[in-house]
């Protein structure tokens, strides 16, 4: 049993009760132009936090409903501050930001005083990869100290231990000096769910955990919360990853769709229910979700008027909903989608520019048109960045394997290693290498298929990574796995390898037995053996799998 639970008391539950607070509209403070909010006072002295203008984060907000905000207790004596923080809490739980930082900053204006406040600003910026920004709020917290609560004197003393941990993330000594800052504040004050909620984060394998980690001790933290208090969106949004990391994608579903019914106007719980569902052949009902998160995204940059690139979480939206229009194979509406993801420039920290770049060109080579996905590949290949160099090897490589150059891809596949090499030495935590291995190995197992007649051990690699492409377990890992896995059951088929096909098509249906492509695997090793009634079956399934297809998707497989 974590000793923690045991603190867990009676009054935690009278704390949160199960409820909601959902304050009332209140008009905003007219949006300001760009050219009027480059005039305003940056934050801290810097014009910019996290790449994004700091006068974009202080733009004044109006209260909004329906996104799980919650009673969190503070010292302010101002309603209008407390119910702006009680906001900004719930848009940082659900990564949102730019609307975070401009609600925290609402409440301070309210009342100058309100230290949580600061605080909540410090964690936005270490999610914005602006360190230096997150220790001048933390420390503007401290200069108010005085006016701060025993409670909230144990936030600075968290937040703090927090950013030191952050400063050496591979330290664990550091990060045992948060965990134990964290015990020690909720045993002072067992009926804070917020430091519950961190509690829960410092589970995670890095101090700067923000609830996307998934481990057993973590999972029992959010678990004993729910106990307490089942409607808690924030514990339900992370029990979300925590599930999906260990596969368990039903439970995951039963808290995606808590979260999003408790925080309807927010698009991450929107975002986080598309998850699953997607991961559960209700790939219609995912589109749904994303599109609404979409909507309503869309809707707050037109209406507060900033661009979307200051909002990471846009651009991975607007990825999941194209791969899950390409999962029905309507490529066209994925181009739309993808084309405006590829024109953005993802703010703060250069190592994650790739991240806008790499789908838009892969899809290029699934619509054959590899001379448009060469060109940006080639770009890529002079990018700044190790990830961006990395993208374009590996895109140039599927480009040279579509064209069956195997030395050209060889040899591309060969400079995704050194990039990986690159990245490992300049990022120790090895976060971007981490996203961007599977490609590398992808690739390469691709070239391993090809030469498996001539060495026998170049399959069992192919089958090496099948396994860890199965092992993929996040949204975009999990379907871009997917297609990864139905091109190898392809180019088994196609190349004759009878025996390794029907493996690689199993290995596909176990990965997702409703998606039309396995179907259409299935058909076709039922034609080679000449099973026509499987044929007419598997073919009938893939149909309706595909049956929003694009014309010329249908054409290419062989669908009337």
């Amino acid at each position: 049993m974590n000793p923690w639970f045991s603190t867990l008391t009676f009054a935690l539950l009278l704390a949160l009760g199960g409820l909601v607070r959902q304050p009332a509209p209140r008009r905003a403070t007219p949006a300001l132009s760009i050219e009027e909010l480059s005039a305003r006072i940056p934050i801290c002295g810097q014009s910019h936090v996290g790449g994004i203008p700091s006068d974009v984060l202080r733009q004044p907000v109006a209260l909004r409903t329906g996104l799980g905000a919650v009673p969190t207790p503070t010292s302010t004596k101002s309603p209008q501050a407390q119910a702006f923080f009680e906001q900004g809490m719930a848009y940082l739980h659900g990564y949102v930001l730019v609307e975070a930082a401009r609600s925290f900053h609402e409440a301070l204006r309210h009342d100058s005083t309100l230290v949580l406040a600061h605080v909540g600003l410090s964690r936005v910026y270490s999610q914005l990869d602006d360190t230096t920004a997150a220790r001048r709020e933390v420390r503007r917290a401290q200069t108010l100290a005085h006016f701060a609560s025993g409670r909230e004197h144990a936030h600075i003393t968290v937040r703090l231990a927090q950013l030191r941990a952050i400063d050496e993330l591979t330290s664990k000594s550091r990060r045992l000096a948060y965990r134990r800052a964290l015990r020690r504040a909720t045993r002072q004050f067992p009926d804070d769910v917020e430091l519950w909620l961190l509690a829960g984060n410092a589970q995670e394998n890095l101090a700067s955990g923000r609830g996307q980690g998934s481990t057993p001790e973590g999972i029992a933290v959010y678990e004993k919360i729910l106990q307490l208090a089942p409607d808690l969106p924030a514990a339900h949004h992370f029990l979300i990853h925590s599930y999906e990391g260990t596969k368990a994608y039903d439970k995951a579903l039963l808290h995606g769709e808590v979260y999003a019914r408790l925080a309807p106007n927010l698009p991450h719980a929107r975002h986080m229910y598309a998850h699953d569902l997607m991961k559960t052949g209700q790939i219609d009902a995912a589109i749904a979700r994303l599109a609404g998160a979409d909507s309503i995204e869309r809707r707050t940059y037109e209406t507060e008027r900033y661009k979307p690139d200051y909002d990471w979480h846009h651009a991975h939206n607007l990825t999941l909903l194209a791969l899950c229009y390409q999962y029905q194979g309507r490529l066209a509406e994925a181009e739309v989608l993808l084309r405006r993801v590829y024109a953005m420039t993802r703010p703060g920290d250069a190592k994650w520019a790739f991240y806008t770049k790499k789908s838009y060109p892969e899809l290029l080579l699934a619509l054959g048109r590899s001379a448009e996905a060469e060109a940006l590949a080639t770009e890529l290949t002079k990018g700044k960045t190790a990830g961006e160099r990395f993208l374009g090897h590996y895109l140039l490589g599927r480009a040279h394997v579509q064209g069956s150059r195997w030395a050209e891809a060889r040899r591309e596949a060969t400079a995704t290693g050194a990039e990986l090499a690159t990245l490992r030495q300049s990022d120790p935590t090895g976060a971007v290498a981490g996203r961007l291995r599977p490609f590398s190995r992808y690739l390469t197992a691709l070239l391993d298929l090809h030469e498996s007649g001539n060495r026998p051990e170049a399959l069992a690699k192919v089958r090496d990574f099948q396994q860890s492409a199965r092992n993929q377990f996040g949204p975009d890992g999990w379907i871009e796995a997917l297609f990864q896995l139905e091109t190898i059951a392809e180019l088994a088929q196609a190349a004759s390898m009878t025996a390794f096909a029907e493996e690689a098509a199993k290995t596909l249906a176990d990965h997702d037995a409703g998606y039309a492509g396995t179907h259409h695997a299935l058909a076709g090793l039922a034609r080679q053996r000449g099973d026509e009634a499987a044929v007419q079956r598997e073919r009938a399934l893939a149909e309706l799998g595909w049956q929003r297809a694009d014309a010329a998707f249908r054409k290419r497989v062989g669908l009337n």
